[in-house]
């Protein structure tokens, strides 16, 4: 971002932290991707709001829009002027970027056994299913839910005197190796560290701390109310690496919800399926009390309800997403996902007669056991969905990953990829009332490596095609 676009998107931003000048850490807060993508991510609200809070400390952003200079968002601080190199990452291609703003800091890499400062630490969605990629150049990463492991970070930081020397260093990474979910590089052994997640999600409300117009949820208050998923999809991350399935108290998401009023009347529900929600009819009525606008990140087709398409639908959202990631039953049973055709036309009709406008439904091709018949089903439920509702669909490469049940299927050949791409094109492109969105064959193909990859990817990203 150029300042003249910073100081655009800071004048629009509503609760930015003002300057600390007495706090004895800085840390830089980097998303190593657009603001846009990294200011819809509540993980980052979540650090952001963590590390302010404390009386010791001052968090700047920094996200990638392609520069080659990384300035603060806040203060236009450069990166060399932080105590602490704090990456988030959500996506294996976003190595790529991290690595940008260390050679901006003038950090080589691996060479972390002769720097003092800064600490890099790398937290995110990534080091769920495989933490090593970035370890050579890391001096600590963390596991699971960093609430909890961060605030033990730093905590010990804050008693240590002065980390000053190598030795010193080491000392440090030694006492912080013992807290749950923290692997320090060089003193952890990777198969002993054990993430870490949170019991009782009340204990750490997770809301949006800044709202901003230049996002996904525009002028939005988000509100965690779940965490992982019992659903167990043999292809999906979020059900393998992200616990069991946790929810907040509507006692909790009141008060969160409150607080979000004061600045907007936008109301954005968070988890992996908002829809599993336990208490979702108690919600809804507070939220119609208030005359709140509801919206939400995913719905699960097996559980959302008329009340909830009716809230949706009312509070001015126009289109629903769905995912049946397959257009066959066979295959999606395969998967584990276990809803039929006919229940998903029954969800498409709800939602058309709770006053929804438009569908969006995501598909996914490359899927182990998948065969032509499965492609010409994408097809034929595209067309009978459309006749219900006017209809994006999204067609993403299946990627296996670590961890999962299909971790060990093969990344689908690219040529029988692209010619089911293009098949799909050719039947859905020219339809009326279809719009047609597709994954890149190479970037899928990067991302199965990168989901692999190990602490030698510092010594070979060049050669990741």
């Amino acid at each position: 971002m150029n300042r003249r676009s910073t100081r655009e998107i800071l004048k629009q931003e509503i609760n930015t932290v003002a300057l600390k000048k007495n706090a004895r850490f800085k840390v830089a807060l980097i998303y190593p991707n657009r603001y846009y993508l990294g200011m819809s991510n509540l993980g980052i609200h979540a650090v952001y709001g963590l590390l302010n809070k404390r009386d010791d400390t001052v968090c700047e952003r920094f996200f990638y829009e392609g520069q080659k200079q990384f300035l603060s968002l806040e203060n236009a601080s450069p990166l060399n002027s932080f105590d602490i190199l704090a990456f988030s990452i959500s996506y294996e291609l976003d190595y790529f970027n991290a690595l940008a703003f260390l050679r901006d800091a003038g950090i080589s890499f691996p060479a972390r056994e002769c720097r003092v400062m800064p600490f890099i630490i790398v937290g995110g969605m990534v080091n769920g299913f495989n933490f090593l990629p970035l370890s050579g150049v890391s001096d600590a990463l963390f596991l699971g839910e960093a609430e909890q492991s961060l605030t033990a970070f730093m905590d010990s930081l804050s008693a240590f005197s002065h980390v000053d020397t190598i030795a010193k260093k080491k000392l440090f990474l030694s006492e912080v190796s013992r807290h749950k979910g923290i692997f320090v590089p060089g003193i952890s052994k990777a198969d002993e560290v054990k993430p870490c997640f949170i019991e009782d999600l009340d204990e750490y409300p997770t809301s949006t701390k800044i709202i901003t117009a230049a996002t996904e949820f525009s002028d939005t208050f988000l509100v965690e109310i779940s965490r992982g998923c019992a659903r167990g999809c043999r292809f999906c991350v979020t059900g393998a690496v992200c616990a069991k399935f946790r929810s907040r108290t509507t006692d909790v998401l009141f008060d969160e919800i409150e607080r979000g009023l004061q600045y907007t009347s936008k109301i954005g529900l968070v988890g992996a399926a908002v829809s599993d929600y336990p208490c979702m009819e108690p919600l809804l009525r507070f939220l119609n009390k208030k005359k709140a606008m509801i919206s939400v990140s995913s719905l699960r087709m097996e559980t959302v309800s008329a009340d909830l398409l009716g809230a949706l639908a009312r509070s001015g959202q126009r289109t629903v997403t769905f995912a049946p990631e397959t257009g066959s039953d066979e295959l999606r049973y395969a998967i584990n996902k276990r809803i039929s055709n006919i229940e998903i036309m029954e969800k498409i009709k709800l939602a058309k007669e709770c006053g929804i406008k438009k569908l969006k439904l995501y598909f996914m091709i490359g899927l182990p056991r998948e065969q032509e018949k499965d492609i010409n089903a994408i097809i034929d439920l595209a067309k009978a969905a459309r006749d219900i509702l006017p209809l994006r669909v999204n067609v993403g490469i299946f990627v296996p990953k670590p961890k999962t049940p299909f971790a060990k299927e093969p990344f689908a050949d690219k040529r029988v990829l692209n010619s089911r791409l293009k098949f799909l094109k050719q039947k859905l492109i020219a339809e009326k009332n279809i719009t047609l969105n597709t994954a890149s064959i190479p970037e899928a193909s990067k991302e199965a490596k990168l989901a692999f990859s190990d602490a030698t990817f510092l010594d070979n990203y060049f050669k990741i095609i």
